[in-house]
């Protein structure tokens, strides 16, 4: 994991995981308020597929949150 862009640490906590549905891209797709992510991520709109997934880390020194679009 890289460090984190708050405070510099490189220890990490996976905190969430949420895998992508078919009704979950849609709303990704329509920027549905369900979709947390939109505001930072737009494009992950069009990158993502469904059974892909997204975790959500938290740095274990400041608690900053930080997700990532796995395939």
């Amino acid at each position: 994991m890289v460090n984190c862009p708050t405070c510099g640490n490189d220890s990490w906590t996976n905190v969430s995981c949420i895998t992508i549905t078919y009704d979950y891209l849609k709303a990704m797709k329509e920027n549905s308020p369900s979709y947390k992510y939109g505001a930072d991520h737009p494009d992950w709109a069009n990158i993502a597929r469904v059974e892909n997934y997204i975790m959500e880390f938290q740095c274990r020194k400041c608690n900053f949150l930080s997700p990532e679009i796995c395939y």
